[in-house]
């Protein structure tokens, strides 16, 4: 996913920027990275099995839905003007 994600990256960001950007999604992904840890250090210690995977299950499903709801105008950002 790294190397579609830079590809993305660099294809969409200004020129000026485009280093920033590379470095903010090598930043996005040691955060998510962090927060999966943290979430996993909850599997067995305080909140039950089911209950964990039922969260984690209901944040990929809100998560999926805002995606859904935002493709539309991510899809017109890509779009080369003619």
């Amino acid at each position: 996913m790294s190397p579609v994600g830079l590809s993305a990256m660099t294809k969409l960001a200004p020129v000026r920027i485009a280093g920033l950007v590379m470095g903010v999604w090598f930043l996005a992904s040691s955060v998510g990275n962090y927060i999966g840890g943290r979430v996993s250090s909850f599997y067995g210690s305080s909140w039950p099995v089911p209950s964990l995977f039922g969260a984690v299950a209901a944040f990929g499903i809100v998560a999926g839905l805002i995606l859904l709801a935002l493709s539309k105008p991510m899809r017109r950002l890509t779009e080369d003007p003619q």
